[in-house]
């Protein structure tokens, strides 16, 4: 039969790389969240903040 017919998931997958197992594993999300959290507390104690609300 043509391929059309294949059932999914039958046909030999690729190996997945190093960086593809690492972003759906918990800890890629731990990482981007801390990330974030850095970039936020930065931003938060950073001169720019003073110059957008200087009255806080």
């Amino acid at each position: 039969m043509s391929g059309i017919f294949n059932v999914p998931g039958a046909a030999p997958t690729k190996p997945k790389s190093k960086f593809e197992e690492f972003k759906e594993s918990p800890m890629f999300t731990v990482l981007v969240n801390s990330v974030f959290f850095v970039a936020g507390v930065a931003f938060i104690q950073s001169p720019l903040m003073e110059m957008l609300a200087p009255e806080l």
